[in-house]
């Protein structure tokens, strides 16, 4: 009995002291809070979380400026609707000190939201910081010529300002005012862009993109087909177009790509504030090109742009490599003859008439290759014929577009690479990696790098690329180690302490945290077999990348390959840095040893690299 009554007296007290508590954080000021009633705690919470938004709403109302500003010139949304979408952004992700109080059962339950005022300001500092990231990213992309990359980064971190409370406060290190500073850097880079028609053969239109006068290593463009508009992606200053059957037209619509909205899947913050802050229109992403229409013959135009950008004319598609004159192969009067019987035959779309040219293994990859998309030789091939290992040799120079429909119609162009076994049959088919990343391997200066070496990092990477595009899954299975360390990046919001059950912890700037998932060869290739399936299509690109020979290791070849790669799928698109630590020794049968992708918005200088895995 005395238990019962010492029980009801502190549950009584406790009432007291918690009703006090909660009176205090309604009267106080220093709070934002909210209630919410459900059934279930998750019910409750969510109802709760929604009126604690709400209340932050409308407190900060007054201080969007910048949305009031261009709601009024829209019309279309009223200010108070757009103030409580930018703040929903904020507690999607970066609502992390909000303290929860929960007050009876289920199926009565009801959930008490609250966190400081002074949390706010902590919050929006940690947007704007992510912004500055982004901005330092943008920037060194434009350096290297990334301009697909500038673009996205400088428009992120446009959107992110608009999103914060005193958009017109936000200040970089120099006193540029980011809300006006911003859209002038990104109508710089789109005035260094140029577009121009090429060529138009049926249905295709083949396009020339140019950046400050020189081929652009990567870009993506919208366009409309005659019906729809669709997506296409350009590689080394080459982008297609396929127009809808019967539709001729002499004026062709092309529009730059700066929001990527697609490439903000794995960043839930990201996400969240490019679909709630208004689109900017920026008219310099807009071309008009006028070329040939279906019926008049294919002569080249310039693109509508001033003269002084108009882009140079591609003569021939392929390479455009400087490699040492002992990387060439010599008498290469048979590669050629094979490679131009094949390339009538995928013109002619006859693939059967080339059988004779390749082995029973080349063939296989040859049929994927065909079955990839809906394939189109692009231009005049300027074909170029490597020397490799064991006799073989590599034929470099054959470009291809590649169409897939699949709810939105997108096109790509890729490098397609044939390898010559000492019979001179075609023994493998692969797509290239690009003029940048192709360079930084044939080309670069690497003191020990015997030209054998650098064509077989090549051929690897390049087999490793197309083995994800095909869905090659025996390949990938044949490459891996055994006991392959295998990690995955993705950024997700933070929940708890910063470093919260991370097995490795990498970057905390902004306020999202990048977790981990380690594989075992068989999960890795289960989730790869998954992830092949769900999926229409997957097109890898790489971009610049550092490559170490670890000559350490006696007797054995192992390098440790950092490489930009940006990966695009019919339902999902991400750009990152991949790793690779592969062991060589045996050409034939190269082996991964690790293999990690982080995110871009990891900081540089905590990327995984042979430090993490290979100790002196």
């Amino acid at each position: 009995m005395k238990r019962t009554l010492l029980w009801i007296l502190t549950m009584s007290v406790a009432s007291v002291v918690w009703a006090q508590n909660w009176d205090y954080i309604q009267s106080s000021g220093e709070y934002y809070y909210g209630v919410g009633h459900g059934k279930t705690e998750y019910e409750a919470s969510e109802q709760a979380m929604a009126d604690l938004v709400g209340m932050i709403a409308t407190n900060v109302s007054h201080e969007f400026v910048g949305l009031t500003d261009e709601t009024n010139t829209n019309g279309s949304v009223d200010h108070k609707t757009q103030v409580l979408n930018c703040v929903k952004t904020y507690s999607q992700s970066s609502l992390t000190n909000v303290e929860k109080w929960v007050i009876g059962k289920e199926p009565n339950v009801t959930v008490r939201r609250y966190m400081k005022r002074s949390e706010l300001a902590r919050i929006y500092d940690g947007r704007i910081a992510k912004a500055q990231d982004m901005i330092f990213m943008a920037s060194e992309s434009e350096k290297r010529g990334k301009v697909d990359m500038a673009l996205q980064y400088y428009y992120w971190a446009y959107s992110l300002i608009r999103s914060v409370q005193r958009p017109n406060e936000v200040k970089d290190q120099e006193g540029h005012l980011l809300i006006n500073w911003l859209p002038l850097m990104i109508d710089d880079v789109l005035s260094k862009v140029s577009v121009a028609f090429e060529n138009r053969d049926g249905d295709y239109v083949d396009l020339l993109f140019n950046y400050n006068g020189k081929p652009v290593s990567a870009i993506e463009f919208t366009y409309s087909d005659g019906r729809t508009d669709c997506q296409g992606s350009a590689k080394d200053g080459r982008g297609m177009m396929e127009m809808a059957p019967g539709f001729e037209t002499e004026t062709y619509h092309v529009g730059i790509e700066y929001e990527y909205k697609g490439q903000a899947h794995g960043d839930a913050e990201m996400e969240s504030v490019l679909k709630v802050i208004p689109k900017k229109i920026f008219p310099k992403a807009a071309f008009v090109v006028r070329g040939a229409s279906k019926s008049q013959p294919a002569t080249t135009t310039s693109a509508a742009t001033p003269a002084a950008n108009k882009p140079k004319k591609h003569d021939e598609t392929g390479v455009n490599l400087k490699p040492h004159a002992s990387q060439i192969a010599a008498q290469v009067d048979t590669f050629a003859n094979i490679t131009d019987a094949v390339i009538q035959a995928l013109r002619d779309k006859k693939s059967t008439v080339a059988m004779k040219y390749f082995t029973f293994e080349g063939m296989e990859v040859f049929r994927k290759l065909i079955g990839y998309g809906t394939g189109r030789v692009v231009g005049t091939p300027n074909m170029k014929f490597f020397k490799s290992a064991n006799g073989k040799v590599v034929a470099r120079g054959l470009q291809m577009s590649f169409t897939f429909n699949t709810g939105v119609k997108k096109t790509f162009v890729e490098d397609v690479v044939l390898t010559f076994n000492e019979e001179k049959k075609i023994e493998n088919v692969a797509f290239g990696l690009g003029q940048v990343a192709a360079n930084d391997i044939l080309c670069k200066k690497a003191p020990g790098w015997k030209d054998e070496t650098r064509e077989m990092l090549m051929e690897f990477l390049e087999n490793y690329k197309t083995a994800y595009c095909l869905e090659r899954l025996e390949y990938i299975r044949d490459i891996f180690a055994d006991d392959a360390v295998i990690i995955v990046g993705n950024v997700t919001k933070r929940r708890g302490t910063p470093n919260d059950g991370q097995e490795h912890p990498v970057s905390q700037s902004g306020l999202e945290v990048i977790s981990y998932n380690r594989y075992t060869k068989d999960e890795y290739l289960q989730h790869l077999a998954e992830c092949f399936k769900r999926k229409e299509f997957i097109n890898i690109r790489f971009s610049n990348n550092d490559i170490q020979w670890l000559e350490k290791y006696e007797n054995e070849e192992i390098f440790a390959i950092q490489i930009g790669q940006e990966y695009y799928s019919s339902n999902y698109a991400d750009k990152g840095y991949l790793f690779l630590l592969v062991n060589m020794t045996n050409h034939d049968e190269p082996q991964i040893k690790v293999r990690t992708w982080q995110p871009n918005e990891v900081d540089m200088s905590k990327l995984y690299n042979a430090g993490d895995f290979y100790q002196e």
